[in-house]
C-alpha cells in the first residue's frame, strides 16, 4: 500500500516537518482543475505529434521513388465486406501474466511508425481505440468505426494525404504494467513504447537503437479510403516492409486484415477477425524443469553461453563450468537433493559477481545463512522503510557496530552498539571480510564488503567475535546463542511506499524531502508523486532531496515518468546515449532498442505543477539497485541532480529472465543489458559514483547511533551552499 503521510521527525542537524494533508489536497485539486498544469503524458504526446509532423514533411520532400504499380486486386481468403470487430487473443501464463487492472488493449494508428519508420512516433489520444481485458476472459474485442481516425498514406507515391486515396494502418497492441491514471483518455508516449507488451505484428528489435522495430510477421489492420488503393503484396527482395521494391496489389474500400508472411501476404475481410499477440519484451520464461537435472544443467549453461549479455564485464567459460559441476549435479540428482542443486546455481551467481543473477527454490526463497543480528535495520521515514547497516567499515580499516537487532544471537551474547569488531572466528576483520565476500554476487568490491559485514553465518558455522567495547577486549561466542535463537537474514519490508516531508536547515532554508523504495505504481505512486511535486512548487521550496537508499524493488515501471518530472519542454531529457541489448537466438546477432523501451529520439519532459526545476539531490547507497541506479545515472549524467552517498551504488542493472529448472529451482538470469555510448555498460559492474562522498569515520557512526543521518545532513548542507 502506498500513501502520503504526515509526521514530524528530528534527524541530525535537520528539522523535518511534514506537509499537511490539506496542502496535498489543495495541490491535487489544482492538478485536477488543470490550473496551468499539463501532465507528463500530454507533453510527451505533444512532442510526439511535433515529431510526426516533422517526419511527414521529411517523407514528403525526400524524392521518394514510386513503388511498382499494382499487379491486380488482392486475393481475399474470405470476403464478407470487411471486419467490423477485432478480437485480441491474450496469452495468460506464468511468464506473461495479464493483470486486468493495469492492462489496456489498443488499436493504434501506426502508419508513421511502420511506413515512415519514425521510432518515436506517438499516437495521439484521438487516434487510439482502447479496451480493458476482463478477468474471466482471455479475449478482448474492439468494434471498428466506419471511418477510423489516423494518418492517410498514399503508398503509390509515398506521400501522406489529408483526404483522397490512401490507407490507414493499425496494429492491435497490449500495454501492461500501466500506472493508474484517473480519467485516462489514452496512452502517453512512454506507455505506448516502454509498456508495449505484445502486438498483433511480430516485431524484431533492430541492430541499432535509433531505428524502429521492424515488422517481420503477424497481422496489420488496413483501412482503404476508396477502392483500388495500393498496398504491398510481400516484403520484397530486401525483406523489409514499405520499401520501394515491394510488389503491390489493389485493396477494396474499407477494412482488410493483412497477414505478413515471407512467402507473400494474405488478405482477409471476414466480419470478425481474431488476432494472436506476439511478445515484444524479451522476458519470457525458459522452462527446463521437465529435463533430467544433468540435461537441464547442460541446457542452462548453453543458454547462458549464448544469451548472457555481460560477457565482457564478467567473462565465464561456460563449457568449462559445465564440466566442473557435472559430478555435483549428478550426485544431487541421485540423492534428489534440491538444496544441493540450488547451491550449485547460487555458486555460479557468486562467480559471475552479477547482482542480477539470483537462484531460489519456488516457495522457499534463496539460500540464506543465519543472521546473528547485524544485518540492516529498517528505520521508518513515515511509511517508507530506510535501511541502515548494522556494521560500518571505517576509512581507517576498522569495523564499528551501529545497531544490533533486539533478541538476536549477537544481542543475547552481549554485543552492543559502539563496539569495534577486532576479530571474527580467530582472524582479522579484513581477512574475514575478504573470505566471506565469496558468498556475495555483487559486482563491486564495495558491494561485496557491504554483504560480508552483515556477518551472516553460513552452513551453521561457529561465529566467535573478539570485540572492543566499554574500554576492554571481550570474546563473544555465538555458537550456543545461534542454536537457541536462529534467524534468517532481515529482509526489506515488501510494501511499495512513498513519503514526503518538508525540511528546515539551521540556516532557515526550507527544502522538500521525498523518500520512496520502488518505481512501481503500487496503490497510485505516480499520482502521489505528482501531488508531492506540486506541493513542493506550491510551497516554493528552493531545493528537493530524493532519498533512494531503500529503493531496491526490481521494477522499472515509473522510471521514465519520474525522470521526466525534472526536465522542461526547452530542456528535455534525451536518451540518445542509452540502449538495451539482447541476443537474437535465431539470427545469432545482438539487437538493441532504446533504453527501457523508450526511443532515443523521444524527449522526456513535463510542465506545470508537477515539473520541478530547482536544485535536486539524490541520496543513494548499496540498496539502490537496478531501476534506482538507472534513474540516478540518467539524472546525474544529464547534469540535473547531485548524488550524495558514502559509496557507489550496487552496479546491478538490466532485465532478467526466469529459468525453471528441476527440483523447483528458479534462476533469474540476466538476458537484457543496459548500454551507454559506444556500447559500454554505464552502470552495471560499476554503480553510480556519488558527486559528494560522505566519509565514514567514528564520528559518522556516533551520529548514526544517536539517531542522526549524516548523509541527509550533508545533502542539506550542500543545498545551503548552492542556494
Amino acid at each position: 500500500m502506498s500513501a502520503l503521510v504526515g509526521l514530524t521527525l528530528a534527524i541530525g542537524v535537520v528539522q523535518v516537518h511534514a506537509w499537511t494533508i490539506g496542502d496535498i489536497g489543495r495541490a491535487g485539486e489544482a492538478i485536477s482543475r488543470g490550473e496551468g498544469a499539463l501532465s507528463t503524458g500530454q507533453q510527451v504526446l505533444s512532442t510526439g505529434r511535433q515529431a510526426a509532423d516533422t517526419g511527414r514533411q521529411m517523407w514528403n520532400n525526400r524524392g521518394y521513388a514510386p513503388t511498382q504499380p499494382p499487379s491486380g486486386p488482392a486475393v481475399m481468403a474470405r470476403d464478407e465486406g470487411g471486419p467490423a470487430r477485432l478480437i485480441a487473443m491474450l496469452e495468460r501464463n506464468a511468464g506473461d501474466s495479464i493483470t486486468v487492472s493495469n492492462t489496456l488493449v489498443g488499436l493504434l494508428d501506426q502508419g508513421a511508425y511502420f511506413v515512415q519508420r519514425q521510432p518515436a512516433h506517438v499516437t495521439p489520444p484521438q487516434d487510439q481505440l482502447l479496451a480493458t481485458p476482463r478477468a474471466d476472459s482471455s479475449a478482448v474485442s474492439i468494434d471498428l468505426p466506419p471511418t477510423p481516425p489516423g494518418t492517410l498514406f498514399d503508398l503509390g507515391t509515398g506521400r501522406t494525404r489529408s483526404a483522397g486515396a490512401g490507407v490507414k494502418i493499425f496494429a492491435l497492441t497490449v500495454h501492461s504494467n500501466l500506472p493508474r491514471r484517473p480519467g485516462r483518455r489514452g496512452l502517453d508516449g512512454i506507455e505506448q513504447h516502454a509498456m508495449l507488451t505484445s502486438s498483433s505484428v511480430q516485431l524484431e528489435w533492430p541492430l541499432q537503437a535509433d531505428l524502429a522495430l521492424e515488422p517481420v510477421g503477424g497481422k496489420l489492420l488496413v483501412w482503404a479510403s476508396e477502392a483500388g488503393v495500393a498496398f504491398p503484396a510481400g516484403f520484397g527482395p530486401d525483406g523489409r516492409l514499405f520499401t520501394s521494391d515491394d510488389s503491390m496489389v489493389r485493396l477494396p474500400r474499407g477494412y482488410t486484415v493483412v497477414t505478413l508472411d515471407s512467402r507473400g501476404f494474405s488478405f482477409d475481410r471476414s466480419r470478425e477477425v481474431a488476432l494472436a499477440q506476439y511478445s515484444v519484451q524479451s522476458t519470457t520464461e525458459i522452462d527446463l524443469a521437465r529435463l533430467a537435472p544433468g540435461d537441464a544443467f547442460k541446457a542452462f549453461t548453453s543458454v547462458m553461453h549464448e544469451r548472457y549479455p555481460f560477457r565482457g564485464a564478467q567473462p565465464m567459460d561456460w563449457n568449462r563450468l559445465q564440466a566442473e559441476f557435472a559430478d555435483r549435479v549428478r550426485q544431487a540428482s541421485d540423492q534428489k537433493d534440491r538444496r544441493a542443486l540450488l547451491q550449485i546455481y547460487t555458486e555460479i551467481g557468486a562467480r559471475l559477481q552479477d547482482g542480477l543473477f539470483r537462484a531460489d527454490l519456488r516457495g522457499a526463497g534463496a539460500t540464506q545463512g543465519l543472521d546473528i543480528g547485524l544485518t540492516e535495520q529498517w528505520q521508518p521515514r513515515g511509511i517508507m522503510p530506510l535501511p541502515v547497516p548494522g556494521v560500518w567499515w571505517l576509512s581507517d580499516g576498522r569495523a564499528l557496530v551501529s545497531s544490533v537487532t533486539p533478541n538476536s544471537p549477537a544481542a543475547a551474547a552481549g554485543l552492543r552498539p559502539g563496539a569495534e569488531i577486532v576479530e571474527i572466528n580467530g582472524e582479522s576483520v579484513s581477512r574475514y571480510v575478504g573470505r566471506a565476500a565469496r558468498y556475495s554476487n555483487r559486482p563491486t568490491e564495495a558491494g561485496r564488503k557491504h554483504d560480508a559485514l552483515k556477518l551472516v553465518a553460513y552452513d551453521r558455522e561457529a561465529m566467535t567475535l573478539k570485540v572492543r567495547q566499554d574500554g576492554k577486549d571481550q570474546t563473544l561466542d555465538l555458537r550456543q546463542r545461534m542454536a537457541e535463537q536462529p534467524q534468517a537474514p532481515a529482509r526489506a519490508p515488501n510494501n511499495e511506499s512513498l513519503s514526503a516531508f518538508q525540511l528546515r536547515s539551521h540556516s532557515g532554508k526550507q527544502y522538500g524531502y521525498i523518500a520512496f523504495n520502488s518505481f512501481a505504481d503500487g496503490g497510485g505512486n505516480l499520482e502521489m508523486w505528482e501531488r508531492s511535486l506540486a506541493t513542493v512548487n506550491q510551497s516554493r521550496l528552493r531545493g528537493l532531496i530524493l532519498d533512494l537508499r531503500g529503493n531496491n524493488h526490481n521494477t522499472y515501471q515509473l522510471v521514465p515518468h519520474f525522470a521526466a518530472s525534472f526536465f522542461s519542454y526547452d530542456r528535455p531529457l534525451r536518451l540518445q546515449a542509452y540502449a538495451q541489448r539482447q541476443v537474437d537466438a535465431t539470427a545469432k546477432v545482438w539487437r538493441t532498442r532504446g533504453s527501457l523501451g523508450v526511443p532515443p529520439q523521444l524527449p522526456l519532459y513535463t510542465q506545470g505543477a508537477s515539473h520541478y526545476s530547482a536544485p535536486l539531490v539524490l541520496l543513494t547507497g548499496q540498496e539502490c539497485t537496478g531501476p534506482c541506479e538507472v534513474f540516478s545515472a540518467w539524472l546525474q549524467k544529464a547534469g540535473r541532480a547531485h548524488v550524495v552517498a558514502t559509496e557507489p551504488t550496487s552496479g546491478s542493472v538490466g532485465l532478467t529472465t526466469r529459468v525453471l529448472l528441476p527440483g523447483e529451482v528458479v534462476v533469474h538470469a540476466p538476458t537484457v543489458a543496459e548500454l551507454g555510448a559506444n556500447g559500454e555498460h554505464y552502470v552495471h559492474g560499476k554503480g553510480v559514483e556519488p558527486d559528494l562522498r560522505v566519509p565514514v569515520d567514528a564520528g559518522f557512526v556516533q551520529r548514526i547511533m544517536g539517531g542522526g543521518d549524516p548523509v541527509l545532513d550533508a545533502a542539506v548542507q550542500w543545498l545551503d551552499s548552492k542556494i
